[in-house]
């Protein structure tokens, strides 16, 4: 699979993903009421598990190597990512305002920033030792 049409599906699972985490984003910001990083961090670790699952067999069609090692890299990936994801949302939400509009907003911000880190770490480090 070429590396155009690989970002694509990429692109496509993440906003997916990334509507998934805004979801449960608002949930836990506005309803619970869980703060901004926390609910950040809530919204972002529920749509991993999505994330995960489709890039592995969809995206980077990776289903030869062993979850076990593709997890732990991808772990270690999105801590990476989501600490950017999270300090330019808390960045963005200091000048727009802590409320809802501008934690969404932020929240925005924070998957923008992380979506080309997310795909660069996918395709040349978690899910590199696949077939494509």
């Amino acid at each position: 699979m070429r590396t155009r049409y690989k970002f694509l599906v990429f692109c496509f699972v993440g906003g997916v993903a990334a509507l998934i985490d805004l979801l449960f984003f608002n949930l836990f910001f506005s309803v619970i009421q869980a703060g901004f990083i926390l609910s950040r961090i809530l919204g972002i670790g529920i749509s991993m598990i999505w994330n995960f699952t489709m890039n592995r067999n969809v995206t980077f069609s990776a289903k030869n190597s062993k979850v076990k090692n593709q997890l732990m890299k991808y772990f270690i990936m999105y801590g990476i990512t989501m600490s950017a994801n999270v300090l330019v949302g808390i960045v963005v939400l200091n000048i727009i305002g802590d409320n809802l509009f501008g934690g969404n907003i932020a929240a925005i911000a924070g998957i923008a920033i992380s979506v080309p880190l997310n795909f660069i770490g996918s395709l040349l480090w978690t899910f590199k030792n696949s077939k494509a």
